[in-house]
């Protein structure tokens, strides 16, 4: 657990740029871990498709080599890759991201949920919001489910427990209100996370994979139940 003093509360509109700054930076670091991870398998793959063409076409291409400078030789080669890299990021940081966070993206996204809490640490004069997550109405079932949203943590804050009070604080009213059920979805990049929803009783129920940009980037999504 932390050692400092954590305080769980409602959020409130004046939280709205701050929340939606941290929430936007921890999708971010998700969104490079994918990327990078499908640049590093999409170079293996290629190595390993055209190994044999590449060691067939070296002899041919050893007078080219010679007669180019090489760090220009190595800029071309990589420049494929970069661009794969590059136009990922841009694809998922103005398109996936807004849509992420399309359901807090108002002036008062309170109303988009059943509850939104904070997690603030510091002095009655300045407190610092350090963590979020949010319940809102799952699908159209006839009983009554909640799904879980927006849980986030500052980078500078994970690990000391804050998650573990906010997720706690979720299930608390879920069981409270009479929820049957909790959902979620998170991307296999979030690891941590999946570890700990696992810990407090969710269990997997569906993996597959989303593809954007034409098929070129991959992810898998871990949708997770807890029933109360």
């Amino acid at each position: 657990m932390s050692e400092y003093e954590v305080l769980i509360r409602e959020f409130e509109v004046e939280d709205y740029n701050r929340v939606r700054d941290m929430i936007t930076s921890g999708l971010r670091e998700a969104v490079a871990l994918i990327v990078k991870t499908q640049v590093i398998n999409k170079a293996g793959v290629w190595i390993s498709l055209h190994s044999q063409a590449i060691l067939l076409g070296f002899v041919a291409v050893v007078g080219l080599i010679s007669s180019i400078d090489l760090m220009s030789l190595a800029a071309v080669s990589f420049l494929t890759l970069f661009i794969y890299y590059v136009s990922g990021l841009l694809y998922m940081n103005f398109y996936c991201l807004p849509m992420e966070l399309e359901d807090i993206n108002s002036g008062c996204p309170i109303d988009r949920y059943e509850k939104f809490w904070v997690a603030e640490v510091g002095s009655p004069a300045r407190r610092e919001i350090i963590g979020s997550v949010a319940l809102r109405m799952a699908g159209d079932s006839n009983e009554y489910k909640l799904e879980l949203k927006r849980m986030s943590v500052d980078k500078k804050y994970r690990r000391d427990g804050t998650a573990s009070l906010l997720l706690r604080k979720a299930l608390d009213y879920s069981l409270e209100k009479g929820a049957k059920e909790v959902v979620l979805a998170s991307s296999s990049a979030q690891m941590p996370a999946i570890h700990l929803y696992s810990k407090f009783g969710f269990k997997i129920r569906r993996i597959f994979t989303e593809k954007v940009m034409y098929g070129m980037i991959h992810y898998t999504i871990v949708e997770m139940s807890h029933t109360n």
